[in-house]
C-alpha cells in the first residue's frame, strides 16, 4: 500500500461487497423492483440474485444503478469510508446562497454561546449546512474550469 494515503482503505470481502450492494439496491428498489430491473436494462432475476447475495453485479451493472438512483451504492461507498457525490452542482443565485451562509452562521453562534456543540447541536447545523455545500462546491467547480484545472 502506498505510504501516502491519508487514509488507508481496507480490503473488502466479497461477502461484504455483495450485502452493501444489496442493502443499497432493497432500498432504492424497494416496491419497484421491476422498474429498477428496467432502468438498469437487465432482468428482475439479476435484481433478485444480488439482493438475496447469490451473486454480486458485473461492476458496470453497479455503476449503473447510480442512473436509477444516485444514492444506490451509499451502503457500498460507506464500507469503504468513501462518498459518491456529483462531480457538478447546481449553483444557486448568490442571495440564495448568501441567505443559507447568514442563517447557517447565525446558528452555528447561537449554537457555541455554551463554547461546545453537543451531538442535538451537530445534527442541526448539519440539516442547515447540506443544502449549502453543493451551491459553494458549484462555485468552487466554476473557477476552477476558469483557471483550466480539472
Amino acid at each position: 500500500m502506498p505510504d501516502n494515503q491519508v487514509r488507508p482503505i481496507r480490503k473488502r470481502s466479497k461477502a461484504e461487497v455483495s450485502g452493501a450492494v444489496a442493502a443499497g439496491w432493497a432500498r432504492v428498489s424497494a416496491g419497484r423492483k421491476g422498474a429498477f430491473a428496467d432502468n438498469l436494462d437487465i432482468d428482475s432475476k439479476t435484481v433478485n440474485r444480488a439482493l438475496t447475495g447469490e451473486t454480486v453485479p458485473e461492476l458496470h451493472t453497479a455503476w449503473n444503478s447510480l442512473a436509477d438512483d444516485p444514492s444506490a451504492l451509499d451502503e457500498l461507498a460507506s464500507l469503504y469510508g468513501v462518498r459518491v457525490v456529483p462531480k457538478f452542482s447546481r449553483r444557486a443565485s448568490g442571495m440564495e446562497l448568501a441567505a443559507s451562509l447568514g442563517h447557517s452562521l447565525s446558528e452555528l453562534i447561537d449554537r457555541l454561546r455554551d463554547g461546545k456543540l453537543c451531538h442535538l447541536d451537530t445534527l442541526a447545523l448539519a440539516e442547515l449546512f447540506r443544502p449549502a455545500i453543493p451551491s459553494m462546491q458549484a462555485i468552487v467547480d466554476e473557477a476552477d474550469a476558469l483557471r483550466g484545472v480539472v
